[in-house]
């Protein structure tokens, strides 16, 4: 089995954001050089999902976060993670809860073909892969 791409190299896109409410969409710019928003089947879902990550930053911490991605087509997954300094990991509710917000975990969980968090002692990642039908 080969190695995880993100493992290996530098990645495709990498960017820091700040607090700022423009931020989601910056991220789906980023993103867009790496996907054929006509022609590549996981882009709608790659683009929703770096959006939920990015908006949790920006909602839920003091500082922003950054966004990192590789596109090692089309042998392995696309791999995003999103990572900040908030040490706290997020809890995933499911979806039709009572609460307003906090579904994102579960849109992410729809959206990617795996997804975890890991924690850091200074924050934390959140990474989703995404699977291009062969």
């Amino acid at each position: 089995m080969p190695v995880p791409d993100h493992e290996t190299r530098k990645p495709d896109v990498e960017f820091d954001f700040g607090h700022e409410p423009g931020a989601p969409r910056r991220a789906r710019r980023a993103l867009r050089p790496l996907l054929d928003p006509d022609g590549d089947p996981i882009a709608p879902a790659v683009e929703s999902v770096a959006s939920e990550l990015v908006s949790n930053v920006v909602q839920h911490t003091v500082d922003g976060g950054t966004v990192r991605a590789w596109d090692p087509k089309p042998d392995l997954p696309f791999h995003l993670e999103v990572s900040d300094d908030d040490p706290t990991i997020p809890d995933q509710r499911e979806a039709g809860a009572d609460e307003s917000g906090g579904r994102g975990l579960s849109i992410v969980d729809e959206l990617s073909d795996a997804w975890g968090i890991e924690g850091r002692p200074d924050g934390k990642t959140i990474w989703a892969d995404f699977n291009r039908p062969r």
